[in-house]
């Protein structure tokens, strides 16, 4: 995996596309060293493009979905506060697609959020907040 830093990325010279990539990456990062097995990075249904999940995991046999959500440390609404009605709705739809496409061995599974705060000064780290089986709507 490479390291955004050695490309020479600096975190307050991101554009949105770039932080959210970056965000997925330490997202990735966080979670390979909890343990957890990687099965897929932005995940699409076949049928519906539209339909996608930043990482499909697996710990413990239990398959999970997650969401990543990369803003700057000073913003003012928050990862998980940005999960609106709306959001949790679309990704309903994309966990029943996955599970109709791929039909995983997996009995259980659940929706994690990754919430990057990302340093508006390039000397500070990231912080990292990993909330586990939030509700699906």
């Amino acid at each position: 995996m490479r390291s955004f830093w050695i490309l020479g990325i600096k975190p307050n010279s991101m554009d949105s596309a770039k932080r959210g990539k970056y965000g997925e990456w330490l997202g990735e990062r966080y979670l390979r060293r909890k343990g957890y097995q990687i099965n897929y990075r932005n995940w699409r249904c076949k049928i519906d493009k539209r339909l996608e999940i930043d990482l499909v995991c697996e710990n413990e046999n239990v398959l999970i979905f997650v969401e990543v959500r990369a803003r700057s440390e000073d913003s003012l609404v928050t990862g998980y506060d940005s999960m609106t009605f709306k959001k949790r709705k679309a990704l309903g739809k994309s966990i029943r697609a996955y599970l109709k496409e791929k039909k995983p061995s997996n009995r259980t599974h659940r929706l994690d959020l990754i919430e990057i705060d990302l340093p508006t000064r390039s000397k500070t780290k990231p912080k990292i907040f990993h909330h586990e089986n939030i509700a699906i709507s």
